[in-house]
C-alpha cells in the first residue's frame, strides 16, 4: 500500500511538472522571444502591462482558489456546492476588476501601453478564471485532466505568440495573441468542469448565502495575504520605471523572467502536496513530517538554482536576450542569492495556510509589503535593477524568519485548533 500511494505521488508530480512545465516553458520563450523584436523600452512596457494586469487579476480571486482546492480535498461529498459557489463569487468580482483596468489604462499615456494594458487585462481575467478550474481539479486530485488544461494552454500561448511576433511585431500584436491562447484555455476548462459536474446540486439561496460567507471568511485572509505577498513581489516592477525608465525595468525584468521562472520547480511539488497537507491536519505529527521533508527538499532544490542562475547566468542571459540585455546581468546574479530562501518560503506559506494561520500570514505580508517598498525607495535610486533585486533578496530573508515565527507560534498550546477554520492562498 506504501509503494502505491508513493508511486501515485511520484506520477501526480511528474504530471504537474511536465504540464505546468510546459506552461511556463512556453510562455517564457514567447517572453524571451519578444525581447530583441520589441526592444528594451517597449519590452519594459510589456512587462508593466503583465504585471499591473496580474495584480488587478488577483482580486478577483478572493482567495477562492486555495479555499476550493482545500475545501473540495476535505469535503469532496460537497464539491458540487463549493464549485457553484466559488464561481459564482469570483463572477461577481469581475467587474470591479474591469472598472481597475480601465483606470489603469487611461491613467497611462495613450498609444501601445494603454492598448497593452486593456488587452493584457482580458488575457489575466480569463486566464484567472482557467486557474480557478485548475483549483478544482486540484481538489479531486484529477491532475490528469489538470495537466490536460495546463498543456493546452501551453501550445496555444507558444503557437500564437510566435505567429504573433513573426507576422505583427509589434506589442499590440503580441497582447492580442495571449489573449486569443487564453480564452481558448478557458473553453476547454469550462469543458472539463461540465465532465465533472455534469450536473450541479440544486441551488439553495439560503444553503449558497451561507455557504458564500464560509467561504468568504476563510478564503479573505488568504487572499488578502497573497495579494499583499504578490504586491511586495512585483512592487519592484511598478517603482522602476517611475525612477529609472522603462528601459531600465526592460534589463531587470529580462532577469527577473530566469528567477521568477525557477518557481516552477516549488509551484510543482507543492500543487501535488497542498491536498495532501490539507488533510493532515487532522494529524499534526504526520503533517510535521511531512512539512520537513518538503522543506528540506525545496532548499536542496533552490541551492542547484540558485548556482546555476549565478555561474551560468551571464552566457545564458546573452544566448537567450541578445548582446543588448547585458545588463541584465548584474541583477541576475543578485537575485540568485535569493533563490534557495524563495524555495523554502514557498513551502512555508503554504504550510501556514494548511494549517489555517490566516491573520498571521496576513500581517506578515503586510510586514514584508511595507519592507520591501521602503527597500525599493532608497536601493533603486542609486543602483537601478540591482538595486531592485537587492530588496527582493533582503525581504525573502525577513519573510523565512516571520514564517519560523508563525509556524512555531501555531504549533503552541495557545494556538486555535488546525480545522477550526479553513482557507488561504500562497503567491
Amino acid at each position: 500500500m506504501p509503494g502505491r500511494e508513493l508511486r501515485g505521488a511520484l506520477g501526480n508530480v511528474s504530471l504537474k511538472a511536465l504540464s505546468l512545465g510546459l506552461e511556463r516553458a512556453c510562455r517564457f520563450v514567447v517572453v524571451v522571444a519578444s525581447a530583441p523584436v520589441l526592444g528594451e523600452a517597449a519590452f519594459g512596457r510589456f512587462v508593466f502591462a503583465s504585471t499591473a494586469t496580474a495584480l488587478l487579476a488577483l482580486g478577483t480571486d478572493l482567495g477562492l482558489g486555495v479555499w476550493t482546492t482545500r475545501a473540495v480535498a476535505r469535503n469532496p461529498h460537497e464539491g458540487g456546492d463549493i464549485v457553484r459557489v466559488g464561481l459564482v463569487l469570483r463572477g461577481l468580482a469581475a467587474l470591479p476588476y474591469a472598472l481597475a483596468v480601465l483606470a489603469v489604462a487611461l491613467l497611462r499615456e495613450r498609444g501601445e501601453s494603454r492598448a497593452a494594458i486593456a488587452i493584457l487585462g482580458v488575457a489575466a481575467l480569463v486566464n484567472a478564471f482557467v486557474d480557478h478550474f485548475g483549483s478544482i481539479l486540484r481538489g479531486y486530485e484529477r491532475f490528469k485532466d489538470e495537466a490536460r488544461l495546463n498543456a493546452l494552454r501551453a501550445v496555444l500561448t507558444g503557437v500564437l505568440g510566435f505567429v504573433a511576433l513573426h507576422v505583427g511585431r509589434s506589442l499590440a500584436s503580441l497582447c492580442t495573441a495571449l489573449a486569443v491562447a487564453s480564452l481558448g484555455s478557458f473553453f476547454y476548462g469550462l469543458a472539463i468542469l461540465f465532465i465533472v459536474h455534469p450536473s450541479m446540486p440544486p441551488a439553495s439561496r439560503r444553503g449558497d448565502r451561507l455557504l458564500a460567507r464560509h467561504a468568504l471568511r476563510e478564503s479573505l485572509p488568504i487572499w488578502i495575504a497573497g495579494f499583499l505577498s504578490l504586491l511586495y513581489f512585483k512592487v519592484d516592477t511598478l517603482l522602476l520605471p517611475a525612477i529609472a525608465g522603462d528601459a531600465e525595468l526592460g534589463a531587470y525584468g529580462a532577469a527577473y523572467k530566469f528567477f521568477e521562472g525557477a518557481m516552477i520547480v516549488p509551484a510543482v511539488l507543492l500543487a501535488v502536496a497542498f491536498p495532501r497537507l490539507s488533510r493532515a491536519h487532522r494529524d499534526p505529527e504526520s503533517q510535521r513530517r511531512l512539512e520537513w521533508q518538503l522543506g528540506i527538499m525545496l532548499l536542496g532544490l533552490g541551492f542547484a538554482a540558485a548556482a546555476a542562475c549565478f555561474f551560468a547566468g551571464a552566457p545564458v542571459v546573452r544566448l537567450t536576450f541578445g548582446a543588448g540585455f547585458g545588463r541584465a546581468v548584474a541583477s541576475l546574479d543578485v537575485l540568485a542569492w535569493g533563490l534557495p530562501l524563495l524555495f523554502l518560503n514557498f513551502g512555508l506559506t503554504h504550510f501556514l495556510i494548511a494549517r489555517d494561520v490566516g491573520r498571521a500570514m496576513s500581517l506578515l505580508a503586510l510586514a514584508m509589503l511595507a519592507l520591501n517598498v521602503g527597500l525599493n525607495l532608497c536601493l533603486i535610486p542609486g543602483r537601478g535593477g540591482p538595486g531592485a533585486a537587492w530588496a527582493t533578496v533582503l525581504t525573502e530573508v525577513a519573510l523565512t524568519l516571520g514564517c519560523v515565527g508563525a509556524l512555531r507560534e501555531s504549533r503552541s498550546p495557545q494556538s486555535a485548533p488546525a480545522g477550526a477554520r479553513t482557507d488561504r492562498k500562497a503567491a
